[in-house]
C-alpha cells in the first residue's frame, strides 16, 4: 500500500469520526435542546405499609377461635394442605423440607421439629406451644405473627380455610388434639 492510499483511508476515517461527533453535538444541543429536571430521576408513588398492629388485626380472628373452629372440616383442610406440601410434610417421621415437619404441630412448642434449622425469631418463641390461636394468626400472615420468620408464604386470607387446615393438622398426631369448644 502506497502513501497516497494510506492517506485516503486515514482521511475517510477522520471524516466519519468528525461527522459523527458533530452530528451528536448538533442533535443534543441545537435540534432537541433537552431540559434538565430540577431533581434527577422520577418519583415512584408507594402506598404506605400498614402498621404492624393493623396487619396483625387482619390475621387475627374476628370471632373467638372456638366459634371459628366449630365449622371446621378436616377433609377440606387436607385439600388446603396441598399448597403447604411444597415445603412441609405432615406424616409421622416424615422428613423436613424447605419447612419443618408438621406432624403433631398443634400444642407442640415453636421450633421443635428435630433437625430443622429455624430462624432466630422462631427459636425465640420455642418456650411457647403452638395453640390454635397462634397457628391461626401465623397461617393468616406468618411475617406479621412472628416478625423475622424466614417462612416466605404470604398467608391464607380465608378464615374458613385456616380453620379447616387447623382441624386437619390437629388430626395429624399420635394423639389428635381436640378442637376448641
Amino acid at each position: 500500500m502506497d502513501g497516497f492510499e494510506f492517506n485516503k483511508i486515514a482521511m475517510a476515517l477522520l471524516l466519519v469520526g468528525t461527522s459523527t461527533l458533530g452530528g451528536s453535538i448538533l442533535a443534543n444541543d441545537v435540534i432537541f435542546k433537552p431540559t434538565k429536571p430540577a431533581k434527577p430521576g422520577f418519583e415512584v408513588a408507594v402506598a404506605a405499609a400498614p402498621a404492624a398492629g393493623a396487619a396483625a388485626a387482619a390475621a387475627a380472628p374476628a370471632k373467638p377461635i372456638a366459634e371459628i373452629m366449630a365449622s371446621a372440616n378436616p377433609a377440606n383442610g387436607a385439600a388446603v394442605f396441598r399448597q403447604c406440601q411444597a415445603c412441609h410434610n405432615a406424616t409421622k417421621g416424615g422428613p423436613n423440607g424447605a419447612g419443618p415437619g408438621l406432624y403433631g404441630i398443634v400444642s407442640r412448642p415453636h421450633a421443635a421439629s428435630p433437625g430443622f434449622n429455624y430462624s432466630a425469631a422462631m427459636k425465640g418463641k420455642s418456650a411457647e406451644p403452638w395453640s390454635f390461636e397462634a397457628l391461626f394468626a401465623f397461617l393468616g400472615s406468618p411475617r406479621t405473627a412472628i416478625p423475622g420468620t424466614t417462612m416466605s408464604f404470604a398467608g391464607i386470607r380465608s378464615e374458613q380455610q385456616r380453620a379447616d387446615l387447623l382441624a386437619y393438622l390437629a388430626q395429624q398426631a399420635d394423639t389428635p388434639v381436640a378442637l376448641p369448644k
